[in-house]
């Protein structure tokens, strides 16, 4: 059903998600694409964000003060959860595939559901409890798959790699709760402007021990990072929010992300994930939907 009623609102907010995928789903590429740190990558990813984020703020004449000291503190929380988060989800994709850190970060609705009732003394509910189960058990087949070993012995890296994932999923389960009812009540924009300020200037100091010798072609990436994957993909799923329930946008983006991602690692990084890793997050990624799909 539409949000404003109207099949034609309803529509638009689906092109509108649609065409931001791509830009969300080659975030995860360019974790292989920059060899570098994640917390360098994560630096930059957040540094020229903000900065075009701000730029946009300032050209649309749009409120960039919040006036109340605690929204300024939430703002500073928030953007140490986004910066780890960051740096998990790439740290899972350098360690192991695309597949498998973007499947298992496809797993943050759960941790959401999960949480939600804690924060906000909502009833957890039984089939819930039933979906954890699934989840585990697609973690468990991706954790044993690995293309280096046939015989069934867990890989080391692709252990790594799920962890590092469900680290970065439980950060934007986190971060999707902590910016409840704070979207209410101010832009997207901002609030995602000033995040990636926070963010930037919480890992300043740990940056200062980063080999910042980047090449021109790795400057070219991280301002495409930033810039475009960031701030574009963000500015279409706000517009497609405006027509469309957020429990739908979350549907669209775990449901199809990682496989856009899997296609895109496929043909530009010749990554072919292993048949474990396919099924694992087929049940990691159907669960997800159909927990979003079925939440009250």
């Amino acid at each position: 059903m539409s949000y404003n009623g109207t099949g034609a609102s309803y529509r638009n907010g689906i092109i509108s998600v649609l065409v931001a995928l791509p830009f969300v789903s080659l975030t995860g590429l360019f974790g292989k694409f920059i060899s570098h740190s994640p917390l360098l990558i994560v630096q930059g990813r957040t540094v020229f964000a903000f900065g075009a984020l701000l730029l946009v703020l300032l050209i649309l004449r749009k409120k960039i003060i919040f006036s109340n000291f605690r929204e300024w503190l939430r703002l500073v929380l928030c953007g140490i959860i986004l910066g780890v988060h960051w740096i998990a989800f790439f740290k899972s994709i350098q360690v192991s595939t695309v597949a498998i850190g973007l499947l298992t970060f496809a797993s943050y609705p759960l941790f959401t559901t999960f949480l939600e009732p804690i924060f906000f003394q909502e009833k957890l509910i039984k089939r819930n409890v039933s979906a954890v189960f699934v989840v585990i058990f697609g973690l468990a087949l991706m954790a044993t798959s690995s293309p280096e070993n046939s015989d069934g012995v867990i890989s080391g890296s692709v252990i790594q790699g799920v962890l590092w994932g469900l680290g970065g999923g439980l950060g934007f389960a986190l971060l999707t709760l902590m910016n409840r009812g704070h979207v209410r009540h101010h832009s997207p924009l901002l609030l995602t402007c000033w995040q990636n300020g926070f963010a930037a200037l919480v890992l300043l100091p740990w940056s200062f021990s980063e080999s910042w010798v980047l090449t021109t072609a790795d400057w070219t990436l991280l301002l495409i990072l930033g810039v475009v994957c960031t701030v574009g993909g963000h500015a279409l799923l706000i517009n497609g929010l405006k027509n469309l329930q957020a429990q739908t946008v979350s549907m669209l983006i775990a449901g199809l992300e990682p496989v856009c991602a899997i296609v895109f690692a496929l043909f530009l990084l010749g990554e072919v994930p292993s048949f474990q890793t396919l099924v694992g997050g087929i049940l990691i990624v159907s669960t997800t939907v159909f927990m979003i799909t079925r939440s009250e």
